[in-house]
């Protein structure tokens, strides 16, 4: 059975696929304009907030489980 931090750690991450996916495209798009500039997005934020729960998740995970 799945418990439910590992629930959490499937789920989220598939959102942070899913937001760096949409990063790349998004990256691609603004290749093509000549005057964009280099700006986080708050996009990105999330991103970096997703992989920060993401390693935590994962250090909670393995320190639950004994190998």
């Amino acid at each position: 059975m799945l418990n439910t931090l590992t629930i959490f750690l499937l789920l989220n991450s598939l959102i942070l696929l899913g937001f760096i996916l949409n990063q790349n495209e998004s990256s691609k798009d603004t290749t093509s304009n000549s005057g964009a500039t280099e700006i986080a997005s708050p996009l990105q934020n999330i991103t970096w907030f997703c992989v920060f729960i993401e390693f935590s998740l994962f250090l909670l995970k393995s320190k639950s489980t004994e190998f």
